[in-house]
């Protein structure tokens, strides 16, 4: 009676191995063959086009949004052109300056 009681130990180990689904492995030749199909065919994935981190926007001290509805291919080639400027704000006001010097 002075022993003390050993705690129990419970292995769910190879149950939860038999009723885990498992992903199969990606073979990278059959899914950049797939890519270079589709892309041939005319499809694109979202992956190219150019991802912005919101985090860096964040931390800038912008506080106001502007939402605009935009074909996708002016949108692209928006965004496209505003890589040339450190963040999308300056691109906007580089063009806003360009409309005010022809008026």
């Amino acid at each position: 009676m002075d022993e003390p009681r050993k705690a129990a130990r419970i292995d769910f180990g190879a149950a939860v191995d038999s009723i885990t689904p498992r992903r199969p492995k990606i073979d990278k030749s059959i899914t950049s063959a797939a890519i270079a199909d589709a892309a041939q065919a005319g499809f694109t994935g979202r992956s190219d086009k150019v991802n912005i981190d919101g985090r860096s926007l964040r931390k800038s001290g912008r506080t106001a949004q502007l939402n605009i509805k935009l074909r996708p291919e002016t949108k692209a080639q928006f965004l496209e052109q505003a890589q040339a400027f450190p963040n999308t704000e300056d691109f906007v006001r580089h063009l806003l300056s360009l409309l005010n010097e022809t008026e």
